[in-house]
């Protein structure tokens, strides 16, 4: 007859017994970050410039098509970093702020054919979106490991604007006769709203690395700008920028 004693019998449902796995953390939202984007954007610029045209003293023609109108679309790419703080005050909901600095190579133009009375000769109006900056709420729900977010807040771009004719200062007064340009350079401020997903990367331990995915839209309303022909009637005319962005990104958690 065997005897099995209480250690040895102890022992024995220890190896049985199941392992339970520690559940892994949840991703800890409630953090400030930085990181880097990268993207593509889209848009239109309106304009008056055929009616700054038009007002010169040897057009005397009304409205004809080669006075425009130059509106155009724009496109180009994107690329910048961005910084942010986020509170999570409730199990699934998230508030932060925002902070974005990024290079645009949104641009476009429209070229216009002048008549028989100048053969040969057009005008342009060029536009182009240098650089931007952003801040922003952004208010997200959180579930797990991703961020489903919307976003909102003002907007600061720089543009360059080409004006191209033949009336550059005054009437005729290219070299040659020809077109000459005249680049103005202007700093708008505007309004953004977007819209975002975020999600943890999977680099545990570290827990610090989200990539994200972004959609936004900028007005940056109509301002004035100069038409540099003394004799026009106009010596300014408005100019309107709007634009689509898609981006993708990563951040960094900090500890």
């Amino acid at each position: 007859m065997s005897f099995i004693t209480g250690p040895a019998i102890a022992a024995d449902m220890a190896v049985k017994a199941p392992v339970v796995a520690a559940a892994a953390p949840s991703f800890n939202w409630s953090r400030c970050y930085g990181g880097v984007h990268a993207g593509y954007g889209w848009g239109r610029n309106t304009n008056d410039f055929g009616n700054a045209i038009a007002s010169g003293p040897t057009e005397n023609e009304g409205f004809p098509a080669e006075f425009g109108p130059f509106h155009h679309n724009t496109s180009g790419g994107v690329a910048g970093g961005q910084a942010g703080c986020n509170h999570q005050w409730a199990p699934n909901w998230l508030v932060g702020i925002e902070g974005e600095l990024w290079w645009s190579g949104i641009k476009g133009g429209s070229t216009a054919p002048e008549d028989f009375n100048d053969p040969g000769r057009f005008s342009r109006f060029e536009s182009r979106n240098r650089w931007d900056a952003d801040l922003a709420l952004r208010l997200g729900f959180v579930a797990g490991s991703n961020l489903f977010y919307a976003k909102a807040g003002a907007a600061v771009g720089n543009f360059r604007y080409d004006e191209t004719h033949d009336d550059f200062p005054s009437t005729h007064a290219c070299p040659g006769g020809n077109e000459c340009t005249v680049s103005l350079t202007q700093t708008k401020v505007g309004w953004l709203v977007g819209l975002g997903w975020e999600t943890a990367l999977p680099v545990a331990p570290l827990n610090h690395w989200t990539f994200k995915a972004e959609w936004d839209y900028i007005d940056y309303g109509t301002r004035n700008i100069a038409y540099p022909s003394l004799g026009a009637g106009l010596q300014s005319f408005p100019v309107k920028d709007t634009k689509n962005i898609v981006k993708v990104g990563l951040n960094f958690y900090f500890p």
